[in-house]
């Protein structure tokens, strides 16, 4: 999977979140693997620039034109509210059935068309799917099928909206493939079959998902995230949003004795939130091995901006009872920024498996999994 860097540079991961634009790119060099640039753009910090595209154009356009980004080959992945997801129960069939079958229940569920059955003048939806497992109940065996698409409008707006910053769309990437990319990438043994939960803390929701081998085998979306966050510290210290988030990025590298009782205040604030998204995490899990009957993961790596707070490795890990530690997309990486420093490493793993998407060396543009 990695050995994509032999032709030049990787290509730029661009990762659109609903508060933050993160580009990076990789190239190849003596030592491996250095970081080529890497930007992000707080959507709320564009002046002049509307809601929705355009501001991501503008984006876009500020990094490339501020940091070292080279060549024009980009591969994407769209936010959280753009991709539909399902999971869906079907009798066992051949894989060339079952994507057929699928576009059919793709409609049904998402009320749009996928792949070749689009209506006349409308753009084809895509639609990725996943076998998580066999599910049986009594003597009737079923699969249980991961399903995610995007509607074909939202799609090429997307793609159009690129196309006016002079980029060319190589790829659109599942944010899961992508942050697990990142990650599997620094495993000890990236070869060796593994059992995986992952979570990706984002501004207003959180994706967690279970990787078994290189097969996604469970994805749930849960609304809680950072904003979930800094809106209870905000009523509890009686603040306002804004000051509770500049308070939560200044505590988090805050060390001194002097911080602890605020410190302390902070992390009473964001219990509750937490607790209740461990309890969702656990159900999660729970649901896994009793659908499977596999095991529950032992470990959860947690990405996203929210990764390097320890009031939110702490609450999980005690809540859960398992190992919580930051995801290190960028360990081993020669090169690092500012922005990209080893203490903001986690929210970087979703526009760094962006950048090691294997995109070949002909031209093309495709839906990945």
């Amino acid at each position: 999977m990695f050995k994509l860097f032999q032709s030049g540079l990787c290509p730029i991961g661009i990762d659109v979140g609903s508060h933050a634009v993160r580009l990076a790119q990789f190239r190849p060099s003596a030592q491996g693997l250095s970081l080529q640039a890497a930007c992000r753009i707080e959507l709320d910090s564009l002046d002049g620039a509307s809601d929705g595209l355009p501001r991501l154009g503008a984006a876009v356009r500020h990094a490339l034109s501020s940091q070292d980004f080279v060549g024009r080959n980009v591969v994407l992945s769209l936010p959280v509210s753009c991709v539909h997801s399902k999971s869906v129960r079907l009798p066992q069939m051949p894989d060339l059935d079952l994507h057929q079958a699928l576009q059919w229940e793709a409609k049904d569920r998402f009320g749009f068309d996928v792949g070749d059955g689009a209506a006349a003048g409308a753009a084809a939806g895509q639609l990725v799917w996943f076998r998580a497992g066999e599910v049986r109940r009594g003597t009737e065996v079923k699969d249980e099928i991961l399903l995610f698409a995007v509607e074909g409008g939202v799609l090429n707006e997307y793609i159009q909206c690129l196309a006016e910053q002079g980029l060319r769309l190589r790829a659109v990437d599942l944010s899961p493939c992508a942050i697990y990319r990142s990650l599997r990438r620094t495993a000890a043994d990236p070869a060796a079959p593994a059992l995986g939960a992952v979570l990706d803390i984002g501004h207003k929701g959180s994706q967690f998902f279970i990787v078994r081998g290189e097969d996604l085998v469970f994805y749930k979306y849960v609304d809680i995230g950072g904003k979930t966050l800094n809106e209870a510290v905000a009523a509890k210290l009686g603040i306002s949003v804004p000051e509770a988030l500049q308070m939560r990025a200044r505590m988090a590298a805050e060390t001194s004795q002097e911080a602890a009782p605020l410190a302390q205040a902070l992390a009473d604030a964001v219990r509750a939130p937490l607790e209740e998204l461990a309890r969702e995490l656990d159900m999660c899990m729970r649901y896994f091995v009793v659908t499977f009957r596999g095991s529950r993961p032992e470990s959860l790596a947690v990405a996203g901006r929210q990764a390097g707070a320890a009031q939110v490795q702490g609450a999980l890990a005690a809540a859960l009872g398992l190992q919580v530690e930051e995801a290190q997309p960028l360990r081993g990486v020669h090169n690092l920024g500012d922005a990209a420093r080893p203490d903001r490493s986690g929210e970087w793993a979703l526009a760094a498996g962006l950048s090691l998407y294997p995109v070949p060396a002909r031209r093309r543009m495709e839906a990945a999994a």
